[in-house]
């Protein structure tokens, strides 16, 4: 082999070697210009094209309340990017529906807005002798309907404070073992400190306010061991019953 061979051959791996220099010198400019503009892509995708925009609304949990009046209240922006919703206003809005005790709104990829919806359910059923509206765990009235449902406590209140007499109702309600529930007929409230079970053949079991609900029930559950037309557990301490018979 010639001396100029190897000189050839040396020159080029020389060059090879430059070259892979070079090349090691550009490749982290390259991967980050590449980075940025697949970052740039991604961005214009997310937050300006029409691609991952809006086009519908899925509503889970609703039973009582029509998804169609979710979905207007909710407003959800069609055609919007879905990056760009702002969720916590279109939970806002589905909350003031009044049958709605919660909403959760999240994204549901590449184009929907997903709404759960916790409906409130009924513990009681208020009258005031004419309308029956039904009364959830929180004391609030959300639906009003024509007759009394079944399987509910139907409570009369009148007076005044009306919102804070049915508060007191629903926390007496709440706080009755199920078996002396199942025997509630009706509830008579006048005020909150006049609250009144009335049980099956006009049995009545006076309790006063809402106050040591817990503690009441548990002396009425001892106190109605006697047969007794009243029981008045409204002073739990010294709990006393009438028309007891011998």
């Amino acid at each position: 082999m010639s001396q100029s061979t190897d000189l050839a051959r040396a020159q080029q791996r020389f060059a090879r070697r430059q070259r892979l220099v070079r090349w090691r010198g550009w490749l982290p400019w390259a991967a980050g210009g590449l980075l940025v503009v697949i970052g740039a892509i991604a961005a214009w995708l997310f937050y300006f094209s029409s691609v991952l925009a809006v086009s519908g609304v899925k509503v889970a949990g609703a039973d009582t309340v029509p998804t169609a009046t979710i979905t207007e209240v909710a407003g959800a922006p069609i055609g919007t990017p879905l990056a760009k919703v702002d969720l916590a206003a279109i939970a806002e809005r589905v909350r003031t529906i009044q049958a709605v005790a919660d909403a959760q709104v999240t994204r549901d990829w590449p184009n929907q807005v997903k709404i759960v919806v916790t409906e409130r359910l009924p513990v009681v059923v208020v009258t005031d002798g004419s309308n029956f509206e039904l009364v959830d765990a929180t004391g609030v009235a959300f639906k009003t309907v024509a007759a009394k449902p079944d399987g509910l406590p139907e409570a009369l209140v009148v007076g005044d404070r009306r919102d804070v007499t049915i508060r007191s109702v629903v926390t007496v309600s709440a706080a009755l073992p199920v078996s002396l529930r199942e025997q509630v007929e009706s509830i008579s409230a006048a005020s909150p400190d006049s609250i009144t079970l009335n049980l099956g053949s006009k049995v009545k079991v006076v309790w006063g306010s809402s106050d040591d609900s817990e503690r009441k029930a548990e002396v009425l559950s001892v106190l109605m061991r006697r047969d007794a037309k009243v029981y008045d557990v409204s002073a739990p301490d010294l709990p006393v019953t009438k028309g007891e018979k011998k």
